[in-house]
């Protein structure tokens, strides 16, 4: 199978990250406040959410989150097209770079701001792009891995130079007590209230070595679904024929969902061999890893693939990082904020190799990137 290594062309650096978080932080116990309560639930349903609500604190390990919402009149504030361009002007300010230096831009997210146009265009729109070429993914949580692997590699190939990647979730309008159809409300939905949240990122990815600050050079991507047979474990059914407003509301097809079991029995063992498949495809070796950027949006799961690499790669002093309990999990972006915030917080050695692996649970998508701080 062919090697996903970003050699053979020209290196491929990261001159420029920007982290997005809307809002104040709402603490946890806040959550439900903002959001609305729910209110027209069966008798059962409203029993369990308050018999729920501090074991999922615990489980989960979210102390903030963000929303793009008024928190007082608990109206939007931030579409997808804003949150990505104030993400995209950070990162283009860290890299040095006006947004006219750009030839490429890569939008990966669940939910494309209009049907159309692409909301790469729109982005282009705002940040005043007189031409360039763009690219829009239609993915979860690996859409910003899928971007970074796109990108990486038409640079490499010589076919642009400098290119911004960006992605955003905007999970409140699905958690907002005035979405659902209380009538057919189950208890996943009601279970991703308690962590999903907004946000955006941004990379400037280059081949210029001499652009940006704390560069990063990407040494290799990975992408890889295995699905098959498995879910969809994270879904929601709105779109394709399922349009009609009246149908989709009285059958609550509008509702995101998650199937936490399988998620719980999957994510894990799909998440070691995906984490294997990525090194042998990179021609590379755990023991060459430093960090671990975890981008799971649970305490316990992320407790237990720390314990798990530690112990069956040998590594007992791989360190990991995660912002999960400062900023919630926006999805895609969640991996932004942390590389942002490691940045930000830590002083790796020149030549420390950063490396993440995350899973979409929608279909058993495997996203991973491994790179190299270059001081």
């Amino acid at each position: 199978m062919r090697s996903e290594r970003t050699d053979g062309g020209r290196d491929v650096y990261i001159a420029g990250i920007g982290s997005h978080s809307p809002g104040e932080p709402i603490p946890f116990d806040r959550i439900e406040e903002v959001l609305g309560s729910l209110t027209g639930i069966p008798p059962k349903l409203e029993r369990w959410i308050e018999r729920m609500r501090p074991i999922m604190k615990e489980m989960l390990g979210v102390q903030f989150c963000h929303y793009a919402i008024d928190p007082r009149t608990r109206q939007p504030t931030e579409d997808n097209v804003a949150m990505s361009v104030k993400a995209a002007r950070r990162a283009l300010d860290m890299a040095g770079l006006a947004p006219a230096d750009l030839d490429l831009l890569v939008y990966g997210g669940n939910i494309m701001e209009y049907m159309c146009p692409p909301t790469t265009t729109l982005i282009q729109e705002a940040l005043e792009i007189p031409a360039c070429a763009e690219y829009s993914i239609h993915s979860n949580c690996t859409s910003i891995y899928k971007a970074l692997q796109l990108a990486a590699d038409q640079i490499q190939l010589g076919r642009y130079k400098h290119a911004l990647i960006m992605t955003s979730t905007l999970a409140s309008p699905f958690l907002r007590a005035e979405h659902f159809n209380p009538s057919v409300l189950a208890k996943p939905q009601v279970l991703l209230r308690w962590f999903l949240c907004d946000g955006a990122g941004a990379l400037v990815v280059t081949s210029d070595p001499n652009v940006g600050q704390k560069r990063l050079r990407v040494l290799g991507t990975y992408i890889e679904s295995m699905g098959l047979g498995l879910g969809p474990d994270m879904y929601c059914k709105i779109g394709g024929h399922r349009i009609n407003p009246l149908e989709v509301y009285e059958q609550g097809w509008h509702h995101l969902t998650q199937n936490f079991d399988e998620v719980a029995k999957l994510s894990v063992e799909l998440g070691k061999k995906a984490s294997d498949r990525m090194m042998d495809r990179l021609g590379m070796d755990w023991q060459q890893v430093k960090y671990m950027f975890m981008n799971v949006p649970t305490r316990h799961i992320h407790d237990q693939v720390v314990s798990d690499m530690r112990r069956d790669k040998k590594m007992p002093g791989l360190e990991f990082y995660s912002k999960l309990a400062d900023r919630g999990y926006p999805g895609a972006c969640a991996i932004i904020h942390a590389l942002d915030g490691f940045l930000h917080e830590t002083t790796p050695d020149k030549g420390d190799i950063l490396a993440s692996v995350v899973a979409e649970s929608s279909k058993w998508i495997y996203g991973g990137f491994v790179l190299e701080h270059l001081g």
